[in-house]
């Protein structure tokens, strides 16, 4: 559903609104989106911190800091990939907002939910496909900024398991700064 449809539709039904349905919905989409967008990041911030406990303290060989923050999030954004959340009922409630919703008479609530669920379900899918290319890319820079070291000699490496759970969990903060800008 456009939002030119829900404009109308309002429009037509002045009397569910509470105000002014314009600026009703003009607060709602960018709030609409900005929840769906803070929901993905924390999913993917989940997901990763799960699969942290699953390698946490893991034996695996001998492998540079580098070699295993390219595997390990090369491997967790081919599973993010597959593990994209869905939308369920109720959602709407903390997508909009609670001034949304009292803005409006239950009959107007009920119309703008089908309108609220498409606008969210299509940041969300936006927001995790974005997840998924950061994650594939973010080896490089933390790498980089963490000055991860390349020496491979098994004198100078640590196990997997050892390295795999640090590097997740520099993940998991990245997904809370992304869910939660400044």
């Amino acid at each position: 559903m456009e939002r030119q449809h829900v404009q109308q539709w309002f429009n037509e039904h002045p009397h569910l609104v509470h105000g002014d349905a314009h600026e009703l919905i003009a607060r709602c989409e960018p709030a609409v989106r900005r929840h769906a967008r803070e929901d993905a990041w924390i999913a993917a911030k989940r997901y990763v911190a799960e699969r942290e406990l699953e390698w946490d303290g893991g034996i695996g060989a001998h492998a540079s800091e580098a070699y295993v923050a390219r595997d390990v999030c090369s491997q967790l954004a081919y599973e993010l990939k597959h593990h994209e959340p869905s939308l369920h009922d109720g959602d709407e409630d903390h997508l909009a907002g609670g001034a949304i919703k009292a803005a409006l008479e239950p009959a107007g609530w009920n119309f703008l939910v089908r309108w609220i669920m498409d606008v969210a379900r299509e940041e969300e899918h936006a927001t995790w496909l974005e997840i998924v290319r950061y994650t594939e890319r973010r080896a490089r820079t933390l790498i980089a900024e963490h000055h991860l070291s390349a020496d491979n000699r098994f004198d100078h490496t640590k196990c997997y398991g050892e390295i795999a759970p640090q590097i997740m969990e520099m993940l998991t903060q990245d997904y809370s700064q992304h869910a939660f800008p400044r």
